[in-house]
Formats: C-alpha cells, sequence, structure tokens
C-alpha cells in the first residue's frame, strides 16, 4: 500500500478496503487448501488451525469489515446517487447472507467432530459454496461499488471512509464476551 502521505484519501480509503479483502481471502484459501490435503491424504485434518481460520473468516467481516462499509461507504453512496442502490441493496442482502452461510459451516465443522458420516464432506463443500459467494461478493464491491464511489464521492467522503478503515482493529487479538 502507498505510503498516507503520498496517497490520496481515495487512494488510501480504496487500498485499505482491497487489503481487507486479500486478507480475507488469504485465509479463506488456506482453509481450502486444507481441506484439499485432507481429501487427497495429504495431511490429518488439524482441528485447531480449520477452528482458528473458520473464527478469523467469521470474526473479521463482521465486527470491522461490512460495518465500516454500511456505515461509511455504502451510506454515502446511498446519499450521492441512487444509482448505487440496487447494487448496494444486493451487496448489504449478501452481509446478512454470508452471516447466515458462516453459521451453517461453523454448524457443519461441529458436526464433523461429532462425528457425523460424511461430515467431511459435508463440511468441506460448504466451504468450496462460501469461497465461491464470498469472492463474488469481494469481486462485486472492488469492480461495482468503488467505481460508482469514484464517480460520485467527494474528497471529504472519502476522507471519512479512510479514516474509518484506518481505525479498524485488529478484532482476532483479543476476544470480546457478549
Amino acid at each position: 500500500m502507498a505510503d498516507s502521505d503520498k496517497s490520496t484519501p481515495r487512494e488510501s480509503a480504496i487500498a485499505l478496503i482491497k487489503q481487507e479483502h486479500r486478507a480475507l481471502d488469504g485465509v479463506m484459501h488456506a482453509l481450502q487448501q486444507a481441506m484439499q490435503n485432507v481429501f487427497t491424504h495429504r495431511a490429518e485434518p488439524d482441528l485447531a488451525s480449520i477452528a482458528w481460520m473458520l473464527y478469523c473468516i467469521d470474526i473479521y467481516p463482521e465486527r470491522c469489515h461490512h460495518p465500516k462499509e454500511d456505515e461509511y461507504l455504502f451510506r454515502l453512496l446511498r446519499e450521492r446517487t441512487s444509482s448505487a442502490d440496487a447494487v448496494l441493496d444486493e451487496l448489504q442482502a449478501q452481509h446478512v447472507r454470508g452471516a447466515q452461510m458462516m453459521a451453517y459451516l461453523e454448524q457443519l465443522f461441529v458436526h464433523y467432530l461429532g462425528g457425523a458420516p460424511d461430515g467431511l464432506r459435508h463440511f468441506a463443500d460448504a466451504v468450496k459454496s462460501y469461497a465461491v459467494f464470498l469472492r463474488d461478493h469481494m469481486e462485486q464491491e472492488e469492480n461495482r461499488v468503488l467505481a460508482l464511489a469514484e464517480k460520485y464521492l467527494r474528497p471529504g467522503d472519502w476522507q471519512a471512509i479512510d479514516d474509518a478503515f484506518r481505525a479498524n482493529h485488529d478484532p482476532l487479538g483479543e476476544p470480546e464476551m457478549q
């Protein structure tokens, strides 16, 4: 990412959003690779690592990424134009759907841990489905929403978005009890 002193708030905000997408995709890829290694008998399932990856994929988008998109990027874009409404409605519905899919993945993992017949296969299939969903979602945000944002948002809007994403703290560092 470019040095914040040398980039505009727009450039910085876009880079931060894409960086978060790449990080999430990296963990998703690692989970898919772990499942592939299990099915090709190259490795025994590392249950602790799988559980940690699920936790990361679940917690980061819900605590940091999606709230910032909804509260800043999507809200400001809706204020500036109605031409983004349909895609934003779809993406916000996907945020809800993604949380539901993650809950299902976690249930399938527990089902597998409990010794369910074909539990690992069902879990692995759900991991593949979620990966496709997640990558499509991020692609829509990057290709459609950010293009609309670049067209319609004002410098002050970009500053607010950049500030919000810069303020993200790593939710994986300390578990919160609610």
